[in-house]
């Protein structure tokens, strides 16, 4: 088999550790970065250090695509897509593979099953995607991976990459898919194809939407939450309208029982949204959180909960919050749980 020309846009966490496992195969990889890390991944390479073992590669690093690639993985934040698509429309051909590995609700949810197609609010405001991608070159992606970056710009797994592929619409290439899957499993990524990648989604935006706001408020990390009773409770209270959205849409997600389980398992674990928060980069509410609640709304399903951890991120003096602050926005916070239940 041709080896792929395979890009990967974005060499942060999820970029990194990603183009760190494809650089183990045949594929002709090229990363994307900017400014110092860039001059980092040129210079050195990406690192993956996973429980222990050490995963190195030296791609080829450019700024922006100038070449079409068989496929391109974007690993940038939600609100950061529609821009990196359209930096990197050089690299879009006719037959190239865009997989978005973002969080929270993706703009190609409701490609195929509506008519008019439903548009996802917030995910693409200046219609940026709507210009530079049509569904049937996008997989929809799910990966379960748990990474932080060091000081030293070496990505940290915990957890073997569980990465699940479906298509976005029927139209898609499927032999070239198959093609991906089969490199990307050479390289050590376990990789499957799904006939239920939006149900996928959907599980995984469970998680993160009932985990990612709060912790980037309270400054808690997964464990605390499934320990702390009044988190658990937040975070089930989030849930529930969340369910019941994607349950009138004919999905059905796991209990909060799952959900508390999960936090419980991942341990002392900041989540993706509390690494922003520390560092002082914007948070990816537009897509974890606004979109759905939005969604929800208008489908006559109210989120209290949520919008008030969206009201309090909003207004936060800092985030996470002071310590002198989290005790009375929790308490505010429960107030929305009794009037969720009045």
């Amino acid at each position: 088999m041709t080896p792929l020309n395979i890009a990967v846009v974005g060499a942060g966490n999820i970029g990194t550790a990603m183009a760190a496992l494809m650089g183990r195969g045949q594929a002709h990889l090229t990363v994307t970065a900017r400014g110092s890390r860039l001059i980092e991944v040129t210079e050195h390479g990406v690192t993956l250090l996973d429980r222990g073992t050490k995963h190195h590669a030296r791609p080829r690093a450019v700024e922006r695509l100038s070449e079409v690639q068989d496929a391109i993985f974007f690993c940038v934040k939600a609100h950061q897509l529609p821009q990196a698509v359209a930096d990197n429309a050089a690299g879009i051909g006719p037959n190239t593979l865009i997989i978005p590995m973002v969080n929270g609700l993706p703009f190609w949810f409701f490609a195929d099953h509506t008519a008019p197609p439903q548009t996802v609010p917030h995910v693409d405001p200046h219609a940026l995607l709507a210009a530079h991608v049509t569904p049937h070159r996008v997989l929809g992606a799910v990966l379960l991976m748990t990474v932080r970056m060091g000081a030293d710009g070496v990505a940290i797994s915990t957890n073997t990459p569980t990465l699940s592929l479906g298509t976005a619409t029927e139209q898609t290439d499927h032999a070239a898919l198959a093609r991906l899957v089969e490199t990307l499993n050479s390289c050590g990524i376990k990789t499957d194809i799904t006939d239920a990648i939006r149900l996928k989604v959907l599980v995984k935006l469970l998680a993160n939407i009932t985990t990612n706001p709060l912790s980037a408020l309270l400054d808690c990390h997964l464990s605390t939450i499934s320990s702390d009773p009044e988190l658990r409770a937040l975070a089930c209270a989030v849930a529930d309208p969340f369910r019941a959205w994607a349950k009138a849409l004919g999905h059905d997600l796991p209990s909060n029982d799952w959900l508390i389980d999960l936090c419980l398992d991942a341990g002392d674990f900041p989540t993706s949204m509390l690494q922003d928060a520390r560092a002082g980069r914007r948070l990816e509410l537009d897509a974890i959180a606004r979109a759905p609640r939005d969604l929800g709304i208008a489908a006559g399903m109210p989120t209290p909960t949520l919008d008030a951890i969206i009201a309090a991120l909003n207004t936060a003096p800092s985030l996470p919050l002071p310590q002198d602050h989290r005790a009375a926005a929790r308490r505010a916070l429960l107030e929305s749980i009794c009037f969720e239940r009045t």
